[in-house]
């Protein structure tokens, strides 16, 4: 072998130990995987009662359960709602009027109402028809 084989075979069994070197100091200091963590678990869907305090809000919830809405009157000058407050007769109300303290009819829908309670509005449907006759009135 002449001098001009060995430095080549030198040198390519240095780059050999190199790459060899490199491979075992990266294996052997990288730190271990951690094992998978298991699945988070479903959370329940945040309550819209919750939802409605998170910002300062108002719970209305508690007024719109005394409030019925007993019937709907569109009026050539406006609307107007027929609405019973607990246990009281029912009375009409019309746009913009007090139904009890702290809240007024705010606006009046095809099937519903909305009342505004200082601020936060709260929507009130007609209840479902019953099954028996129903009288019209012209």
């Amino acid at each position: 072998m002449n001098t001009l084989q060995i430095r080549l075979l030198s040198f390519a069994l240095f780059a050999v130990f190199c790459a060899t070197l490199t491979y075992w100091i990266v294996t052997l200091t990288a730190r271990p995987t951690p094992p998978p963590q298991p699945a988070a678990a479903v959370q329940p869907m945040a309550s819209i009662d919750d939802a409605a305090t998170l910002f300062g809000g108002k719970l209305t919830h508690e007024v719109n359960r005394s409030i019925r809405l007993i019937g709907i009157l569109a009026l050539r000058e406006g609307a107007a709602a027929i609405v019973g407050v607990g246990d009281e007769p029912a009375h009409t109300v019309s746009l913009g009027s007090k139904i009890t303290d702290g809240a007024t009819l705010a606006e009046v829908r095809a099937r519903s109402i909305v009342i505004d309670h200082n601020g936060a509005h709260s929507e009130i449907f007609l209840p479902t028809n019953p099954g028996g006759p129903t009288i019209y009135v012209r």
